[in-house]
Formats: structure tokens, sequence, C-alpha cells
């Protein structure tokens, strides 16, 4: 969902709504993106999701590296995507 600032200002309630059902909420200026509303938890720290399965896919990965041992550097995002892109034999 996206709204223009001016919108926000008289939508602010139902945007919030609109975010702690988990909707993307997006204040633009202008035509350009600037903002976004977020829900937080009892702490008050945003609750952020990934929903890009890519990013869902890379930690995965990382977190099977990490828990396995086979962690490992790699010299730039190039290479770690080619060793990602790799089948691996799952433990």
């Amino acid at each position: 969902m996206k709204a223009t600032i001016a919108e926000a200002k008289t939508r602010l309630g139902k945007l919030i709504d609109a975010a702690l059902r988990g909707e993307r909420v997006v204040i633009t200026r202008g035509s350009k993106p600037a903002a976004a509303i977020v829900p937080v938890d009892e702490n008050g720290s945003p609750e952020l999701h990934v929903r890009d399965a890519a990013a869902d896919f890379i930690a995965n990965e990382a977190r099977f590296e990490l828990q396995t041992g086979l962690a490992q550097v790699h010299e730039s995002p190039a290479k770690f995507a080619t060793a990602i892109a790799k089948p691996r034999r799952r433990a």
C-alpha cells in the first residue's frame, strides 16, 4: 500500500492498521518512496519481516552453514552467489 504524505496525514490510523495486518505501507514524497510504516514489538523495536524469497534463501543458507560448521568467507557477493547456487546435501 502506498500513500503520499498528505494522504498519510488524513489516513494515519488506517495505514497503521494495514501495517499491523502485515501489509507493506510506504509513504511517498512526490513519486519516490520516503518512509515506511512497520509494526513494533513491545520494546518498540521494528518487526521487520523478510518477504523476498531470495533473501529467505540466503538467510537459510547462512543459517545452515553456521549450524553445520560449514561457514566460510566469500571474496565477493558474486562468489557467494555462485557458492550457494550449488546443490548441497543436507545433514
